[in-house]
């Protein structure tokens, strides 16, 4: 509820809803690789019934629409989904506390932490004050930091549609707060941080220096960030795509799933792009070893809860048409990998 995405996305399953539609009658293009579902008219139909002026336009709405009938979503599945209804004090809530988190996790990474005194009274050594500030590491985590929030608060104000409670809201940036202060605890602790490792010229960036992980850690982050950014754009775009049917618009793609762009190379590459950029966080702050387990863990969730969740959405939201897709899209997460 991504990340997102990103953590909505994790905490909430990825409230990106990767597929979830309102049942709008549409139009389906005759050369559509899907069936169309049971109540959706056939193009000519639909032609047909807009040009009678004297029938009544159905399915011509524009605004999504919460579904009618039984959940089709598990019942252990928090997700909210086909509840389209707008929650402005739960976005506004959740875009705040992701707003305000810098200034906590700056904190920690600076000279004054107070993680440096608190840490060695319960016999856990810490690194020297000296190597934190303003240091090129310090400030890349900082950023790593900054452009995630700011993709998340991107995502939720522009992107998600889900109804997110102010409890929801509170309830995902925690955990996102959470995730944040282990990388920067791992970097505060010598068998992890790569603040002592020495460091290696970056290519066109002159006497710059930074550990390889960092170095790594930074571009699997840019990746990450990008993919699921891109995902989640490609998707709305998708289900946004319009045409013209007797002087008014309709969504042409509504009922069908996502298969365009990164969506047709796996089936939830949002949150591949998510797991992506939380491993190279966790890489530039704590090292290989700590940084790989911490997107195994992500993987993981994802693999064991998440898309087990999704899929029995979609078999009862899709039906055939997501056996098909799932055939078509034969990776989950990472093309190639997973």
């Amino acid at each position: 509820m991504d990340d997102t995405a990103s953590i909505y996305e994790t905490a909430i399953m990825d409230g990106s809803s990767d597929y979830d539609e309102e049942p709008v009658v549409v139009p389906t293009p005759s050369n559509s690789f899907y069936t169309p579902l049971p109540s959706q008219p056939l193009p000519s139909e639909l032609l047909s019934t807009a040009a009678a002026e004297e029938q009544p336009e159905v399915g011509l709405d524009l605004e999504p629409s919460p579904l009618t009938g039984p959940s089709l979503a598990s019942p252990r599945d928090m997700i909210p989904r086909g509840n389209y209804t707008p929650n402005p004090a739960g976005t506004l809530t959740f875009i705040g506390l992701r707003a305000i988190e810098p200034l906590l996790q700056s904190y920690l990474l600076s000279p004054g932490s107070p993680l440096l005194k608190l840490l060695p009274k319960l016999g856990v050594a810490v690194i020297p004050p000296s190597l934190l500030g303003p240091t090129p590491t310090g400030e890349i985590l900082s950023w790593m930091g900054r452009l995630s929030r700011l993709k998340q608060a991107y995502w939720a104000g522009f992107i998600a549609r889900e109804s997110m409670s102010p409890k929801m809201a509170v309830f995902v940036a925690l955990l996102e707060t959470a995730a944040n202060t282990v990388n920067s605890l791992l970097y505060l602790l010598p068998k992890t941080s790569t603040a002592l490792l020495p460091g290696v010229k970056v290519p066109c960036l002159g006497e710059l220096e930074l550990p390889l992980p960092v170095l790594v850690g930074s571009l699997l982050f840019a990746v990450g960030l990008t993919v699921e950014t891109l995902a989640e754009r490609q998707r709305s775009f998708f289900k946004e795509e319009r045409i013209t049917v007797g002087g008014k618009e309709v969504r042409v793609n509504e009922g069908k799933i996502c298969d365009r762009g990164l969506w047709s190379l796996c089936r939830h590459p949002n949150y591949g792009g998510y797991v992506l950029w939380r491993t190279g966080y966790g890489i530039a702050a704590g090292g290989w070893l700590a940084g790989l387990a911490l997107g195994l863990a992500h993987a993981g969730h994802f693999a064991g809860e998440s898309v087990g969740l999704m899929d029995e959405y979609m078999n009862n939201r899709y039906g055939g048409a997501w056996t098909q897709h799932k055939q078509r899209a034969g990776w989950v997460l990472i093309p190639g990998i997973y």
